[in-house]
């Protein structure tokens, strides 16, 4: 003879199966979201940073070629291995803690656009882990602004400024689990380049 089951009794052993699988769930979207928002905390401070370092780079002279006169002799190029190694010692600072904790590798790209014919064009400058700029200085030359005063900056160009800034290696979900793509997904996603038009300040 048969016996039926107890509804209550089916009932307690779907709670039993059901309520980990459920906490197991909830902990792992809880995760997710502080991760998601760590990346975004991480890229917002790339982005300051990146503008930061840019201003660095265009005060260094503080002068672009828009205010001298048009007899006065070549500006002489601003960017310099020198500079740009101090610029990534800062860029190092300022992550220090996630360097530590991750060991990710920060790298820095530095441009500068010079329309002055007398003035050699200086090459871009990378230091640190490889980092390279979405889109070049080069093709973004219609950003510079043309001078309009006679006898000072009439029909010159002032130069362009640009700071590139790269965090390679940092693991989505931990150490040696991150999958290939979402890995050079990270890649991407952790640069940020600023641009500044030359100035006299």
């Amino acid at each position: 003879m048969r016996t039926k089951r107890r509804p209550h009794a089916v009932q307690r052993g779907s709670i039993v199966i059901e309520f980990p699988i459920i906490t197991l769930v909830m902990v792992i979207l809880v995760l997710f979201v502080l991760k998601i928002n760590q990346g975004i905390n991480h890229k917002n401070q790339l982005n300051a940073l990146a503008y930061s370092l840019t201003s660095i780079v265009v005060c260094a002279k503080c002068d672009n070629g828009m205010n001298k006169p048009a007899s006065s002799p070549a500006t002489q190029p601003i960017i310099s291995t020198q500079l740009a190694d101090a610029l990534l010692q800062v860029a190092q600072r300022h992550f220090n803690d996630l360097i530590v904790k991750s060991s990710v590798d920060i790298g820095l790209h530095l441009e500068q656009l010079v329309f002055d014919p007398l003035t050699a064009q200086p090459g871009p400058i990378n230091v640190g882990a490889e980092c390279t700029a979405a889109t070049p200085l080069s093709s973004l030359k219609d950003l510079s602004p043309l001078g309009t005063k006679p006898g000072i900056n009439a029909g010159q160009q002032a130069e362009l400024f640009q700071v590139t800034l790269c965090i390679k290696g940092i693991e989505s979900f931990g150490n040696g689990i991150t999958p290939l793509f979402i890995r050079n997904f990270s890649d991407r996603y952790y640069q940020s380049s600023a641009l500044l038009i030359g100035r006299k300040i």
